[in-house]
């Protein structure tokens, strides 16, 4: 396993106890707005508006590495800045579907790997996508990586609006309970 792959499984799990710790009633307010969030950042790399600006702007330069290194930047600074900002501020909450016991305790977990996920996953494929820009990665992957590039967020859903659908059906939950 590389060191990618460790930085990964390392941030899943470090949002895993986080959410052990907070429950799963407030992650899973996180989770859709994550969920929202990459759906957006993936409709708008479709339309290709991010490598639009950042041309215009050319931020970091006009060559093509240059390019695809402001267009990492800007994304990832972007979804971070979200992340940051739903565990900071107020957030949806299911604290009226309260889970006790160890159910409590295990589905806060998962609601918190699913966010580790989100998060981790979201940024590698950008990494990934935009060529690992400023050396991130030296040589190749590792087999492990290349299995993990294919259960990323953006390859488990390619069409990036499929991401607001279990988003939509968290919200319906939470709304009607």
């Amino acid at each position: 396993m590389g060191p990618i792959e460790i930085f990964f499984l390392t941030v899943v799990l470090i949002f895993g106890v986080i959410g052990l710790v907070r429950g799963s009633a407030r992650e899973l307010g996180n989770s859709i707005i994550l969920m929202f969030v990459v759906a957006i950042l993936g409709l708008t790399g479709e339309l290709g508006w991010i490598d639009r600006l950042v041309t215009q702007l050319e931020i970091f330069g006009t060559t093509e590495q240059q390019l695809q290194s402001a267009s990492f930047v800007l994304i990832s600074t972007l979804f971070l800045l979200v992340v940051l900002a739903s565990y900071q501020g107020r957030t949806f909450d299911f604290s009226s579907q309260r889970v006790t016991g160890l159910w409590a305790a295990l589905s806060g977990l998962l609601a918190g790997l699913l966010n580790g996920y989100l998060c981790a996953g979201t940024v590698w494929h950008y990494a990934d996508l935009y060529a690992y820009p400023f050396n991130a990665l030296s040589g190749p992957l590792t087999a492990t990586g290349q299995q993990l590039l294919g259960l990323l967020p953006q390859a488990i859903f390619p069409t990036p609006m499929l991401w607001a659908v279990p988003a939509t059906a968290l919200m319906l939950v939470r709304i009607l309970k």
